[in-house]
């Protein structure tokens, strides 16, 4: 699994995947569309601990402090990993771009 962050399409968003093709299908059933250009860039891939502290730094709803963000994320991650395995999901949206909400 790797995490996919989306900084030079439409708009933002952070996804956790098992490859690109997953992490893009993702952005485009959840977060836009792909224009003809985005479907040719790539999406950064970025460590977990970076992904955490974007997480950290984002509005997640239920989540007052760091530490339950934190607590939010890894719950998060551990259960699409459980679910990855059984083949029933792909990608995981972390964050996206507030504009959206």
């Amino acid at each position: 699994m790797k995490f996919y962050e989306f900084n030079d399409f439409g708009y933002y968003a952070l996804i956790l995947a098992g490859n690109e093709i997953e992490a893009k299908e993702g952005y485009g059933e959840v977060v836009a569309d792909l224009d003809e250009d985005e479907k040719d860039l790539t999406p950064d891939i970025i460590a977990e601990k970076e992904a955490l502290e974007k997480y950290k730094k984002g509005c997640i709803e239920g989540c007052q402090t760091d530490e339950e963000k934190e607590k939010d994320f890894y719950k998060a991650i551990n259960n699409f990993k459980k679910f990855a395995k059984k083949s029933t999901e792909k990608y995981l949206i972390l964050l996206i771009d507030g504009g959206l909400i």
